[in-house]
């Protein structure tokens, strides 16, 4: 009986410290000032991921696509194109 305490005593602290509640990144609402694409001819390379072809500058830093909320961006923002040769 001790042991079954014991052992259900170490299984609620195991669960306890493996929580799957874990905070979720909120995609970014807000305008970025310029999308970026990419139309450089690139080498590629099997097995290996390269860097996305477009991306967004949001206050004059390189921010990737998937950080915003394309939803919230389409119906929200007039966004500058500009392509890259």
């Amino acid at each position: 009986m001790r042991h079954l305490i014991i052992v259900s005593i170490m299984s609620i602290l195991l669960l306890s410290a493996c929580s799957t509640n874990k905070p979720t990144k909120s995609l970014l609402q807000d305008c970025p000032e310029e999308k970026i694409v990419n139309r450089m001819p690139m080498v590629q390379t099997e097995g290996k991921s390269d860097k996305p072809n477009s991306y967004f500058i949001y206050k004059g830093e390189r921010r990737e696509i998937a950080e915003f909320d394309e939803q919230w961006l389409k119906e929200n923002c007039d966004i500058k194109e500009t392509e890259v040769f």
